[in-house]
């Protein structure tokens, strides 16, 4: 099917480049599935020598159901799921604690103890300035985009892949789609984020332009 393009989309890597260009804090940034899938379908008739968009893999990470924003990021994941064109892949979610925030934390106290400063008023004022935010970290998102990429341009289901990311881990997949004959453009909303070896190895760099409409409004999760 050299006609036909696919598309394979790194959720995580597009969320962060999106809430850079647009300064939005990035845990607050929801896309739209549907607006995506529309400027996947002009860049694939752009940029992937007319094809036509067959489909679009939506790869995110999940909470673990016990994490209290489990119920919330559902509803928006299954939002996804039925939006027509997408299938959603998922991995998980891993979220830990800041690294810094103990050892900043006691030696702060040992400042204001060598100052003779009170500590708890030292770190109300710290608090009311700085907030640690957990660390997350998708887990096995890459993976599966490893899996999907080389089964299916194995398979010779599309001619054209577009894919939105920027780890050099999918040089190889992309190395090994293109052997099976596959057209691969990266899609990206920024120059920022973009792994040389990708950069190289693509068959077409593609800016995308426009990020605020990708941005989900009143978005329930």
């Amino acid at each position: 099917m050299s006609g036909s393009c696919a598309a394979f989309v790194d959720v995580g890597y597009l969320r962060a480049s999106v809430a850079a260009r647009t300064g939005q804090k990035i845990e607050q940034v929801r896309l739209d599935a549907s607006e995506l899938v529309r400027l996947l379908s002009e860049v694939a008739a752009e940029h992937a020598l007319g094809a036509t968009l067959l489909r679009t893999y939506w790869y995110d990470g999940a909470y673990d159901p016990s994490h209290t924003a489990f119920a919330r990021q559902r509803r928006y994941l299954d939002a996804v799921a039925n939006t027509p064109g997408v299938q959603l892949r998922l991995g998980h979610l891993k979220e830990s604690p800041p690294n810094l925030e103990g050892p900043l934390r006691a030696a702060l106290q040992r400042t204001a103890d060598s100052l003779g400063l009170a500590r708890r008023e030292l770190m109300r004022a710290f608090d009311a300035q700085w907030e640690f935010r957990p660390t997350r970290q998708q887990k096995g998102v890459d993976t599966l985009i490893t899996l999907d990429l080389v089964r299916l341009a194995g398979r010779s289901i599309f001619g054209h892949a577009i894919l939105i990311s920027g780890d050099r881990d999918l040089a190889e997949p992309v190395r090994t789609a293109q052997d099976y004959g596959v057209r691969v453009v990266i899609a990206t909303p920024g120059t920022g984020g973009l792994a040389k070896e990708l950069r190289q190895l693509a068959d077409g760099v593609v800016e995308l332009s426009g990020a605020e409409r990708l941005l989900r409004r009143h978005a329930s999760g």
